[in-house]
């Protein structure tokens, strides 16, 4: 078997990356539509569904997706491996949905602090969503495997598109509320389902192999618990604010939240492409160098995209297309927590750019330690700040948390590989950031003095020659066939 490139390996996570980024932008695609046509307690109760379901899917799928991956590259007989890891996954979540099904009143009667028409509904459709999702993660995770990117995507920009265009019939003309986007959403995941058809017709036969699933299972159930900690990371705030505040300021929250994730796509997209970076430059003997460039850049990019959303997303929302707001008036409260959000995700970009040393040294066990702990004071800060300060409180969590898990990771990493940064560039990237931000918010809402802060953030980068040439080379050196034409696939 060939030995795969630098140069395929680079592209195919560019596939990956595009689809992944795109699914994960449809809560901020589908914004204006979910605001203008849900009152803030329906949208809030919207949320908070997908919340529990992103709780659930992690038990229901148990890690057979990522065991998958790993153990079916090189298999010799890969039908009875993903047999063996398909069965299982089919009984725990068909299992799962029908006791959510069957169990949907109680549960919302429970989960939800203030009860409306339709939470059941919810609940019900989002056990048939579980499930649906926990069939496809197999295929998902199959492709990957088996290097076949493009049916990838097609399975997920099929989902994604028969969910926003039945998502929004479904409110704009049919009217039917919260529950229709659910059920939007469960017919994107059956189109899913039909398009892998053929995959599961040729790789499932009725065979299992109990001694081998023992190996599976040990390898992917660890991987519910280092999951949970990013899910609560994300979306503890969401459940405390219904407990203490109500579905009107989980709305409010959410809506701050789903913008403010801009940044967040961007740090998914920056991820996938890291991984063959890091690689790919482990064996040049300037590799450190050229980490510490790539950290400052991103920075720089992730700082940008701070300013820009936090300063222009008053204006935005203001915008008016057939008579209906970008988003809803009644949303606009929710504006002031993307600043810290935001600052979130700036965090969050360093902790990526800090695990070159436990993917190089394989201590991937860090990143169970440090998400962990910052998931646990998550809920910690929410109990004590939400109740004085709302949902401010849950978005200065949120950014203390994420604070947590970059520098822990930083001092666990530093001893093992350390790599010198340009502290003193980030430090002045942090200076010039604040100062901008703070100038135009002095200077009052004018999209024109705005543009002006965003334009001297951008000079001042060049002359503190935290931006130079040497920057952009060294990122581009990281680019297949750039450096060296050769691709030998080391």
């Amino acid at each position: 078997m060939a030995t795969p490139s630098i140069r395929s390996l680079v592209r195919e996570t560019a596939v990956y990356g595009m689809s992944t980024v795109i699914a994960r932008s449809m809560g901020l695609i589908l914004l204006p539509v979910l605001t203008n046509l849900l009152l803030p307690e329906e949208y809030g109760h919207l949320k908070l569904t997908y919340t529990l379901v992103a709780f659930l899917q992690l038990f229901f799928i148990f890690g057979m997706g990522s065991s998958l991956v790993r153990y079916l590259i090189g298999a010799k007989d890969k039908v009875e491996m993903f047999s063996t890891h398909f069965w299982p996954l089919l009984a725990v979540s068909t299992v799962g949905a029908v006791a959510v099904w069957l169990g949907a009143e109680p549960i919302a009667a429970a989960y939800f602090a203030e009860p409306l028409p339709g939470d059941s509904s919810l609940v019900a459709l989002a056990g048939a969503l579980l499930w649906l999702d926990s069939v496809n993660t197999l295929a998902y995770s199959y492709l990957r495997a088996e290097n076949r990117p493009f049916m990838f995507m097609a399975g997920i920009l099929s989902s994604i598109a028969v969910y926003g265009t039945l998502a929004v019939y479904l409110l704009a003309w049919r009217s039917a509320g919260m529950s229709g986007v659910l059920a939007a959403n469960i017919a994107g995941s059956a189109t899913a389902v039909i398009i892998f058809l053929p995959i599961f017709l040729r790789m499932l036969r009725p065979v299992f192999n109990r001694k081998a699933f023992t190996v599976y299972f040990s390898f992917g159930f660890p991987i519910i618990f280092s999951g949970l900690g990013k899910i609560v990371l994300d979306m503890a705030a969401r459940i405390i604010l219904d407990r203490l505040k109500g579905a009107q300021v989980v709305a409010f929250f959410s809506t701050g939240y789903q913008l403010a994730a801009v940044a967040n796509l961007a740090v998914a997209a920056f991820t996938l492409a890291w991984k063959p970076f890091l690689v790919r430059a482990a064996d040049s003997p300037d590799s450190g160098r050229v980490y510490a460039r790539v950290m400052t850049f991103s920075m720089v990019i992730l700082c940008g995209l701070f300013l820009a959303v936090s300063l222009f997303a008053d204006d935005l929302v203001r915008l008016s297309f057939f008579g209906y707001r970008l988003i809803h008036q009644d949303y606009w409260e929710g504006l002031k927590v993307i600043p810290p959000v935001m600052a979130s995700y700036i965090l969050f970009g360093a902790y990526i750019n800090f695990t070159v040393g436990c993917d190089l040294t394989g201590r991937t066990r860090y990143y169970a330690w440090t998400t962990g702990a910052a998931a646990v004071f998550n809920v910690a800060a929410n109990l004590v700040l939400i109740p004085a300060w709302g949902m401010m409180g849950a978005a200065w969590a949120t950014l203390f948390s994420y604070l947590i898990q970059a520098v822990s990771l930083y001092f666990l990493v530093r001893r093992i590989y350390p790599v010198r940064y340009e502290w003193g560039k980030l430090a002045g990237l942090g200076f010039i950031t604040a100062g901008c931000y703070s100038a135009a918010r002095l200077a009052g809402p004018s999209p024109w003095l705005e543009g002006l802060f965003v334009l001297i953030f951008t000079a001042l980068l060049f002359a503190a020659r935290i931006l130079d040439p040497g920057v952009l080379r060294a990122l581009r050196s990281t680019l297949p066939g750039v450096k060296n034409k050769q691709d030998d696939g080391r």
